[in-house]
């Protein structure tokens, strides 16, 4: 009975993270979606809870502990194949509607079943003259240590290294396997035959099912499932490749130059060109992705350049696909915000970069954040904030707050007008949404190199980049005042903020 429980907490955590992961490339990675698979996790054992104490009180319970282990171990294994088809016909009730009722489907059966195992094992120590209470308080206590073992096993290394279609096959044929052994042993043989058919043939149907999706002119030839989401190298035509995270790309090169394709590379590249050349000591980019910014310090001579990213794949795919030379800079695998409490290095300019997929973590965009910014630069530096927010000036309530927390910290702020055609069309993503870039120094807006010489050599092809080196001032707006209040700790309002942002690029672009 206690190594069913262990099995059965661990198949609980496996079929929770593995629905995280198979959510984000569809919904996000947003905090409504980690609501959504932590509320319906709960509620499917609660029904299962239930369910198994109906079972027992109809004395039902020989039959039913071992089938429902190796059922529930069957759906683990289904859960890749079963997860898109699931997903994408929840698309169409919105962001956070779609996010919860999928959620019951793809986890609710396999979590129903795991949760009315627990009352049945509990009953059967307690006809073996084990008090109630101790035989509940062990049966609790050794499947949470399954669940233990599960979160860690699958979040730290199965998900990262062998992908979630192997990860849910592996953990759903082990979970089920000490059920499947225990029918034998009690000399069940023919469920005991029956059940090890159709868990085989669930795992084998999931193992022969490519459940990768190739448009013509996109081709993956990279992937990686982790806790931190689902990250593709792909190839788009014949000269440019591009990386992505749960959907939302986050870089798109030239594979022969390496050059950026997308503008606002250039355009941060273009500011961090305006710290004059002897002031250029030391460069902190938080957010690697495919490290862009990363080259175009590197061009700039900062240095010592350093890459803060907390998801090491990025250093990994930054050097093997998109040109970076692990020479010409410094990776570290940490939190940008923990980063800094432990550096005592001044900074001349830093970078905040950052998104999982289209979500961007508040601590990095707090008053004490700030704060903290402030205490690790030089006076003479810039800091620039690359967020994104709705198109609109009126609905971009996430920059004027983040503004308003730098002004607070003691910052100089000004804010890049905007940088897009006025032309764009609704099937663009940047119609709805774009980059709002904020540059602030704890000093003041003084002694800006605006020599083009000073520029990168990919920057000065853009016209606008151009532009913008020799008449910083008058293509950014400086802030004057505080309109509202800064973001704090112990609140996170930007993520709540954030939602209509998200549900715009889930609903209205990204899954059309």
């Amino acid at each position: 009975m206690y190594i069913l429980a262990f099995f059965e907490g661990m198949m609980v955590m496996a079929i929770e993270l593995i629905a995280a992961r198979l959510l984000a490339p569809f919904f996000g990675g947003s905090l409504y979606v980690i609501t959504s698979v932590l509320g319906i996790t709960m509620l499917s054992l609660l029904i299962g809870y239930f369910l198994g104490g109906q079972i027992v009180a109809k004395n039902a319970y020989n039959k039913y502990t071992l089938p429902f282990l190796v059922i529930a171990g069957m759906l683990l294994c289904l859960m890749p194949i079963l997860g898109p088809i699931i997903l994408k016909t929840g698309l169409a009730l919105g962001l956070v509607t779609g996010a919860v009722f999928t959620t019951l489907f793809l986890i609710g059966p396999g979590l129903i079943l795991l949760g009315a195992v627990s009352p049945q094992i509990i009953q059967q120590l307690a006809n073996q003259s084990l008090k109630a209470g101790t035989a509940s308080g062990n049966i609790y206590a050794i499947s949470t240590l399954g669940g233990v073992f599960g979160t860690f096993l699958v979040g730290l290394y199965f998900i990262p290294t062998l992908g979630i279609k192997m990860t849910a096959i592996l953990f759903g044929i082990v979970g089920a396997l000490p059920a499947i052994l225990f029918l034998f042993i009690n000399k069940k043989s023919a469920p005991a035959a029956i059940l090890t058919g159709l868990l085989l043939g669930a795992a084998g149907t999931c193992y022969a099912i490519n459940i990768d999706e190739n448009i013509e002119g996109r081709n993956i030839i990279y992937k990686s499932d982790g806790l931190l989401g689902m990250v593709e190298v792909v190839k788009m035509g014949e000269d440019h490749i591009a990386l992505s995270n749960n959907g939302i790309m986050q870089s798109y090169i030239s594979s022969s130059t390496y050059e950026s394709g997308m503008p606002y590379n250039h355009i941060l590249g273009t500011i961090a060109s305006l710290v004059p050349p002897q002031n250029r000591k030391r460069a902190a980019v938080i957010g690697m992705a495919a490290g862009s910014l990363v080259g175009e310090m590197r061009d700039l001579n900062f240095d010592k350049v350093y890459a803060i990213d907390i998801d090491k794949r990025t250093e990994v795919l930054s050097e093997k696909y998109f040109g970076i030379n692990p020479a010409d800079y410094t990776f570290v695998e940490d939190d940008g915000r923990h980063f800094f409490y432990k550096t005592n290095e001044k900074f001349d300019i830093i970078i905040i970069d950052v998104s999982l997929g289209e979500d961007q973590p508040y601590h990095l965009y707090t008053k004490e954040a700030f704060d903290l910014y402030a205490s690790k630069m030089n006076t003479t530096g810039l800091l620039i904030l690359n967020i994104i927010d709705l198109a609109d000036k009126n609905e971009a309530f996430v920059t004027s707050r983040i503004g308003d927390g730098l002004t607070e910290a003691g910052f100089q702020t000004r804010l890049l007008k905007d940088f897009y055609p006025s032309d764009l069309t609704m099937d663009r993503v940047e119609y709805y949404a774009r980059e709002k870039i904020i540059i602030a120094t704890p000093g003041d807006f003084v002694n800006l190199s605006d020599n083009y010489e000073d520029m990168n050599i990919c920057c000065r092809k853009h016209k606008y980049p151009v532009m913008l080196k020799q008449n910083f001032k008058d293509f950014t707006y400086l802030k004057k005042s505080i309109v509202d209040k800064p973001f704090f700790d112990d609140c996170p309002e930007m993520e709540t903020m954030n939602f209509e942002r998200i549900k715009i690029l889930r609903t209205k672009y990204l899954n059309k």
